[in-house]
């Protein structure tokens, strides 16, 4: 099969792969041709447009989104919004000619992505499968994102018909299927499914558990608790250093490890500035070193946005599983992701914006040493049978042959 995935994050670097690049290798060792327009959103400001083709033969095209420099925060966000997509369109477009593509895959916000889809959904001969991650501008609207009522109403009403174009919509979770079918207007012939986020399999790199708490500074005997992923809006971070303060004021012997950057690390800079030593902070490190820092941890933290009634499943998920440690989740009360890792047997969760329930459920886990068991042997061996890429790839391709 013919496939062209649309989508605004994509690594150039096999090294550190993010969930589409393992969703496009799968799909090509199986037997498709990919061929992968990436936008890449989160690209930096002198980035250049990229061609290549991976070691597995999937063609990537990696495109500058169009920016302007401006006083004005929004009319910046605004230009960017709403003219990138027409150097993804003249990408697809030439490609089209080139190749008789049968799937097209999209990924949420579909808005980034507007001229593309509009090309290329809708046509007999195309199938088209829409991964709803971001229920754009619900989310972004309560996180604060979005200020202004009729840009919400333009974008939702956007949003509302690209989604319509697509043939299948997969979410995360049954409870994002109940989100999305309860905002946004489907078509009645739209199938809705359920797909996992997803990772590939891979040996973990072995680690000298000492040494690599010595490298980054941290504590040789005191418990861990990792927070890894994007420093931004919507991914609980006040909460965490809340929690935090707390546990230094009731002086608990435990150290809070947070690897990632983003806008929100001024917050983490403020609190380690603050003199409190129970906190350690490392910007950003590469993949395979990434695993092995988590791997001298005891606990890994999930928190999501407080407030809001968007459902999440973390990705930073796999991971975790990946690397067998017991997951502390700190979500809204809207998702499953909590029943999840609790009917998986790897995790506990508790109500985002509650931060001494969480800090409480971090300590009493700790001292479960027969649950932490039990957790770190179910991760490896739940993220094999719900998450693994192969499993997700190949589901996908039957949902569409059925289609």
């Amino acid at each position: 099969m013919k496939i062209l995935m649309l989508c605004t994050k994509f690594s150039l670097s096999e090294n550190d792969p993010w969930l589409t690049n393992e969703l496009a290798d799968s799909l090509q060792t199986a037997g498709n041709e990919v061929t992968v327009v990436c936008l890449d959103w989160f690209g930096k400001p002198n980035a250049k447009n990229q061609r290549f083709t991976t070691s597995t033969d999937v063609e990537v095209e990696s495109l500058v989104p169009v920016q302007i420099r401006s006083p004005f925060q929004l009319v910046s966000r605004l230009v960017k919004w709403t003219l990138s997509s027409f150097s993804a369109y003249w990408s697809v477009r030439r490609l089209m000619k080139q190749k008789r593509f049968e799937l097209v895959i999209g990924f949420s916000p579909s808005a980034v992505m507007a001229l593309p889809i509009l090309k290329m959904t809708g046509r007999s001969n195309v199938k088209s499968v829409l991964f709803q991650w971001d229920f754009f501008p619900h989310h972004h609207r309560q996180a604060g994102l979005i200020p202004s009522n009729s840009i919400f109403f333009l974008a939702t009403k956007l949003e509302e018909l690209l989604i319509r174009r697509f043939n299948i919509v997969a979410c995360m979770s049954p409870a994002n299927e109940n989100y999305l079918r309860a905002h946004y207007p489907l078509r009645t012939s739209q199938r809705v499914c359920t797909l996992p986020v997803w990772g590939k399999a891979f040996p973990l790199p072995k680690i000298d558990r000492e040494l690599i708490r010595g490298v980054y500074g941290l504590p040789k005997f005191r418990p861990i608790v990792v927070f890894g992923g994007q420093l931004i809006q919507g991914r609980g971070v006040e909460d965490l250093l809340e929690m935090a303060k707390l546990a230094h004021e009731k002086n608990s012997q435990i150290t809070f490890l947070i690897v990632g950057g983003g806008p929100l690390e001024a917050l983490v800079k403020e609190y380690i500035d603050q003199g409190r030593e129970n906190l350690v902070w490392i910007a950003w490190v590469p993949r395979q070193e990434y695993l092995g820092i988590i791997q001298s941890c005891e606990v890994a933290l999930v928190c999501t946005l407080r407030d809001v009634d968007v459902p999440s499943f973390p990705s930073k998920t796999i991971d975790y599983l990946r690397a067998g440690l017991p997951i502390v989740a700190s979500v809204e009360k809207t998702t499953d992701y909590g029943d999840c890792l609790v009917s998986l047997g790897v995790g506990v969760d508790v109500e985002a914006g509650s931060p001494a329930l969480l800090l409480s459920a971090i300590e009493t886990l700790l001292d479960d040493e027969s649950k932490m068991r039990s957790m770190k042997e179910r991760g490896p061996v739940a993220f094999d049978e719900n998450f693994e890429v192969k499993h997700v790839a190949s589901r996908l391709i039957q949902i569409v042959k059925q289609s």
